[in-house]
């Protein structure tokens, strides 16, 4: 009779598992402490190498960051420049590089009182090339020795805008009219202009300009020239469309509306 526990026949043996775990977990710290060992060995030998390659890395990345910071400096030069700047190509087919400035209504006044004030201007002389013709075909004969009316016409006026192009030919019926009843001066030459009305809203316009001008005019009755002052009034309404611009037109002027007083003989 025993009076102990008696052992479970298939019970196992649990204490050689658990030793062997404990000399498993033994032998992996003393590898951890073997390795942290001759890591401290390594770093306390070489600290002086291993300092010396931390600083030439950090000095390598300082440089190569100065680098960078030089390029995109040089790039943002060359974005600015670029867009500061548009490429051009002239009537000769070369390209030029001109600066950006902002377009503002004062240009585009200037520009119109240019490109009327000094073509809308014709004299007898003119459109008889010198006196030498005497009688006109059609309106483009009249426009084919005042250069000036030609460049406008083909210039400013839309081909499909039967009003504006029927302002213009009321212009050139008046020519042909007053040289039929001598009303046109040999001569004219413009002295100075003023600007009597401008007004720009939303890219349209409505200007009216008055031509200070000299003319020299041929008096049958008496037999001589005589010179005279006169002024030579024009009102325009008309547009700016910089998709529509040209060489000869940069801010794609367009006229919509004409109306011309132009200067006669004195005592006609």
């Amino acid at each position: 009779m025993f009076f102990g526990k008696k052992k479970a026949k298939n019970a196992p043996d649990t204490q050689p598992q658990q030793e062997n775990k404990a000399n498993e977990k033994a032998v992996h710290i003393n590898r951890e402490e073997s390795i942290n060992f001759k890591c401290e060995q390594f770093f306390g030998k070489n600290w002086k190498y291993v300092a010396g390659f931390i600083g030439i890395c950090f000095l390598i990345f300082s440089m190569e960051i100065r680098n960078m910071s030089e390029a995109m400096q040089e790039l943002k030069k060359v974005v600015y420049d670029n867009n500061d700047k548009v490429v051009l190509t002239t009537t000769d087919g070369r390209a030029i590089r001109v600066t950006k400035e902002p377009l503002r209504a004062e240009f585009l006044k200037q520009y119109a009182i240019s490109a009327f004030s000094n073509n809308f201007i014709v004299s007898r002389s003119q459109l008889t090339d010198n006196f030498t013709l005497n009688s006109f075909k059609n309106y483009e004969d009249v426009i084919k020795n005042a250069k000036g009316l030609a460049f406008i016409f083909e210039t400013f006026f839309e081909s499909g805008d039967k009003v504006a192009t029927g302002d213009f030919v009321a212009y050139l019926q008046w020519l042909l009219s007053a040289m039929a009843q001598d009303k046109l001066p040999e001569y004219i030459s413009l002295k100075d202009y003023v600007l009597d009305n401008y007004e720009y809203n939303e890219n349209k316009f409505k200007m009216e300009l008055s031509l200070k001008v000299v003319a020299n005019s041929y008096i049958l009755a008496r037999g001589k020239y005589e010179p005279q002052n006169g002024t030579f009034k024009i009102y325009i309404e008309g547009s700016y469309n910089l998709e529509k611009s040209s060489d000869t037109n940069p801010y794609g002027l367009r006229v919509q509306r004409l109306k011309v007083n132009p200067v006669v003989k004195s005592g006609v």
